[in-house]
């Protein structure tokens, strides 16, 4: 059987009533001692400023300022996008999709970081499937391509296309 200890202010003459809440929330034998002097005081908020790396990231994506805070349910998203797989290097990505899609006159970039924080995931897919095509893909070209000038040389090749198709289709039964 596990214990639990609540802490509690009240008023004087509860202790009956509290006891009777605590059997009906399923608790066998709830025992409430009373305490004297001072009532603990309760632990101080946190300031919920961005600490890490990548919640300055996504502050600064949004324009905020790293003095501002947060509110609860940003951090809470926070966190959940973390669970979810959000790194450094997905945002990093995402940023660079949002510095694109701002530069176009009809963009949709999400404007609030809580929003943005739930859909996550979704920001991250359009950001890879818009990323601008680079390297050795866009400059390919056939490597052997001799342009036919020659229209009998053009029916010849034209010709042994056909036949090559035609062996094909007989090879593979149609």
């Amino acid at each position: 059987m596990k214990k639990y200890t609540i802490h509690t202010t009240g008023e004087a003459g509860r202790k009956a009533h509290l006891r009777t809440l605590l059997k009906l929330a399923g608790f066998a034998t709830p025992r409430i001692e009373e305490a004297e002097g001072e009532a603990t005081a309760p632990k101080p908020k946190p300031d919920n400023l961005p600490t890490s790396p990548l919640a300055k990231e996504v502050a600064k994506l949004f324009h905020r300022e790293p003095e501002k805070p947060w509110s609860d349910a940003e951090i809470l998203a926070f966190r959940a996008a973390g669970r979810a797989g959000m790194d450094l290097a997905g945002m990093v990505e995402v940023a660079s999709f949002y510095e694109r899609e701002r530069k176009k006159p009809d963009h949709y970039c999400r404007t609030s970081i809580l929003t943005f924080l739930r859909h996550f995931g979704g920001e991250l897919d359009k950001a890879r499937a818009d990323k601008p095509k680079a390297g050795k893909a866009l400059e390919w070209t056939p490597a052997n391509v001799v342009p036919v000038t020659d229209p009998e040389e053009a029916e010849r090749i034209a010709s042994a296309a056909r036949q090559a198709a035609r062996e094909f289709r007989e090879s593979q039964g149609r």
